[in-house]
């Protein structure tokens, strides 16, 4: 399992891009292959056979909110038609889209705690093509401005 500092979430809505940035957040990225023709060998039950090679990564993210950020927060990851995560590798940007497996809870019913949630996405591909948000939103390499809201 890889870990990385501060992500950035995507969403797209109605075709209407939006951007959540937590540069405070982490990110456990753990990839996974899977295929989609799996089957003994009828001579040799010990050979598998295996076709059509596709990607089940699992990418778990943790971050540090209050409660208006939660809510926020948890309005992106329902309200999308599609949604990516991006976070900066040593080397290069990672981009991933992503389904959400597991939305993130808060425990406090009065909401005014700030607290760390945990939240796990699902990214099923079977090739990545990556799209430059950069130039969507501007965001160059700076990390502090919630964009979209």
């Amino acid at each position: 399992m890889l870990c990385y500092d501060g992500f950035r979430i995507i969403k797209i809505a109605g075709g209407i891009y939006s951007g959540y940035v937590v540069p405070n957040g982490v990110v456990e990225y753990q990839p996974g292959i899977k295929y989609r023709i799996e089957k003994k060998n009828a001579f040799d039950p010990t050979i598998i056979i295996r076709r059509e090679p596709y990607h089940e990564d699992a990418i778990e993210c943790e971050a540090l909110l209050d409660a208006a950020e939660y809510d926020e927060l948890f309005e992106h990851l329902t309200d999308a038609d599609q949604l990516f995560i991006e976070f900066d590798a040593a080397e290069s940007t990672l981009q991933f889209p992503v389904t959400t497996d597991k939305l993130p809870k808060l425990e406090d019913d009065s909401r005014s705690h700030r607290g760390r949630v945990k939240f796990t996405l699902k990214s099923v591909y079977m090739q990545l093509n990556p799209i430059d948000f950069n130039s969507i939103f501007g965001w160059g390499q700076s990390w502090g401005i919630n964009f979209g809201y």
